[in-house]
């Protein structure tokens, strides 16, 4: 009785020292990808797009104009429709893949933490960046577009709802465009094909057909939060069946690129 027990206490030793090792190692890496994203050209972009919105809309906000109805239209169209997955296409299509062809990722090859763990550690600060980045491209759009009008209320009311929008397009356009940069050899070619070609065309087809692209599960989402604009008469698809997609296709991704990055030779 007295060795199962020593047995048990050593088991349990060994699972909670290889937790701590994977949650260091995720963590490193974590820091280390945030870090890669975060110091790049991808931010130069960034305050490139944040510059663009801005002046966009502080033009449309000085026009007389329904400023509920506008500033909607102008969200949900330039950042939402446009902006959102052609950031996530700009961080992740190349995030590992970048790593594999100059052979940096060789410390991922080598190190003692399983590749498929080591593949969170890519997504969750490419989720972060994304978000990140869309959390101030968004913010600095209404304040440009809003100030001229009223930034309490409504207003106010209607940009945490796109605010919870873009956060949940940067989690799944970040789990699609980051499993393309293992499945793909040119993972930039299929980013511009889905964030421009797909997205912008296939999504905006009347019918049946646009309900293949993540733009419409989002917007359907935003339909039922958002009372201003076009957004809210969307012809959209139930709500729990949008969450369930995009929380479907969000797992899929991830569960997919890792095993790629965990089957992948690296060497």
């Amino acid at each position: 009785m007295t060795t199962w027990r020593l047995s048990s206490n050593t088991l349990w030793g060994a699972d909670l020292t290889n937790l701590k090792k994977t949650a260091n190692g995720i963590y490193a890496l974590t820091l280390h990808s945030l870090r890669g994203l975060l110091f790049s050209r991808k931010a130069v972009i960034t305050v490139l797009v944040l510059l663009f919105v801005t002046a966009v809309m502080a033009y449309a906000g000085g026009q007389d104009v329904d400023a509920l109805a506008e500033g909607a239209n102008m969200m949900d169209v330039l950042i939402l429709f446009f902006f959102m997955p052609v950031m996530a296409m700009i961080f992740g299509s190349s995030l590992i893949r970048d790593e594999i062809d100059n052979k940096s990722i060789t410390h991922v090859a080598t190190a003692p933490l399983d590749r498929s763990f080591a593949y969170i550690g890519y997504y969750l600060p490419l989720s972060l960046a994304v978000s990140g980045s869309m959390v101030i491209i968004t913010t600095a759009g209404f304040l440009s577009f809003f100030l001229q009008h009223d930034v309490s209320g409504d207003a106010l009311e209607m940009y945490f709802e796109f605010i919870a929008l873009v956060v949940l397009g940067s989690i799944v356009y970040s789990s699609l465009f980051l499993a393309a940069s293992v499945l793909f050899t040119k993972p930039v070619f299929f980013g511009l094909f889905y964030a421009f070609i797909w997205e912008g065309f296939i999504g905006s087809i009347p019918g049946a057909i646009q309900k293949a692209s993540i733009k419409h599960y989002l917007r359907s989402m935003g339909s039922e939060w958002v009372d201003h604009g076009s957004i809210s008469t969307f012809d959209a698809s139930s709500f729990g069946g949008s969450v369930a997609v995009i929380v479907g296709l969000t797992l899929s991704c991830l569960v997919l690129g890792a095993y790629l990055l965990r089957e992948k030779e690296l060497s």
